[in-house]
């Protein structure tokens, strides 16, 4: 579960800076972007609490390889 709601988290996240960038060449104020940046960062700390580890910078490619069904090493 941790897992899916830091790759959603951060995928909002990056989402929110296109819509953003988009709503501005089109003159209106980026609302849906401030909306989608709150909920990809409330997504990414859900993440971080529920994890059962520190989070750290490494757990996204993990995340992404138990989710793709790739196999993951620790050193």
């Amino acid at each position: 579960m941790s897992d899916l709601l830091l790759l959603g988290g951060i995928a909002l996240c990056l989402i929110s800076v296109v819509v953003a960038v988009v709503q501005l060449l089109q003159t209106q104020p980026p609302r849906a972007a401030a909306i989608m940046l709150v909920l990809g960062i409330a997504a990414v700390f859900a993440a971080a609490y529920l994890g059962p580890q520190p989070f750290s910078l490494e757990q996204i490619p993990q995340a992404w390889a138990r989710l793709s069904g790739g196999v993951t090493t620790t050193p």
